[in-house]
């Protein structure tokens, strides 16, 4: 009997349990390659003066900047240990999958905030915390009584839709490639039986002629901070 006939194959050579083919040792090129990426680990992300992943974007009078500060502060709020592994977890990742991070980031839309389909008003006034410190709030500016805003009430725009990890995305793409050109700098010299094919990625493959500055890596850690980071992870 065939495979379409009981969508399985029966009476094939199969290894006994417990068994597994000796391939030998591992090439030393692929013991070089692996520390390599294990020392990506090492490493942090920075972002260099006048970055900007969304640079194809419109400014939104604002707004876009504003997205791209709340993407990079939830990324910065994780531990930069967990960046750091972050970074190794994305090479080997991309390498196995055989495929680029995904950097695509359609452009959002500037839209009127609305509560009940209708526009929505807000307006700001000051408060006091139990400790005397004074602080502002953002309330509802529109008054229910007289069917009118507040004076002083005023309209709010938002992205649409909310962009933060289409943001992500390319931040990591910019991660991958320069953690790629750190493992080109790496392994450069150190391959005995392989030769490098160096290729140049653009950090911003989404503006036509143009490669601006990308997410940058910096050494982070080092002696005990790299051991213990190897360890946590």
């Amino acid at each position: 009997m065939g495979f379409a006939e009981l969508m399985t194959l029966v009476d094939r050579d199969r290894p006994d349990p417990g068994t597994w083919i000796e391939q030998g040792a591992p090439h030393e090129d692929a013991l070089e390659v692996g520390r390599a990426v294990a020392d990506l680990t090492r490493y942090d992300v920075s972002f260099p003066d006048g970055w900007n992943p969304v640079a194809d974007w419109p400014e939104f009078d604002g707004l876009t900047a504003d997205a791209v500060a709340r993407a990079v502060e939830r990324l910065m709020l994780r531990p930069a240990r967990s960046r750091a592994a972050g970074i190794a977890s994305l090479v080997i990742s991309t390498a196995v999958l055989g495929r680029v991070p995904d950097h695509g980031a359609p452009v959002p839309k500037c839209v009127m905030v609305e509560r009940a389909g209708k526009p929505a008003w807000f307006m700001r006034r000051a408060a006091v915390d139990a400790f005397g410190r004074e602080y502002t709030l953002e309330i509802d500016g529109y008054n229910r009584r007289t069917c009118r805003p507040h004076r002083g009430a005023y309209r709010k725009f938002v992205l649409s839709p909310d962009p933060t990890g289409d943001i992500l995305g390319r931040i990591d793409y910019q991660i991958w490639v320069s953690a790629l050109a750190a493992l080109e700098s790496a392994l450069a010299i150190r391959l005995v039986s392989h030769k490098l094919t160096f290729s140049h990625r653009s950090a911003t493959p989404w503006i036509d002629g143009r490669d601006m500055l990308g997410v940058q890596l910096f050494r982070a850690f080092d002696g005990e901070d790299a051991k213990k980071q190897k360890t946590a992870c």
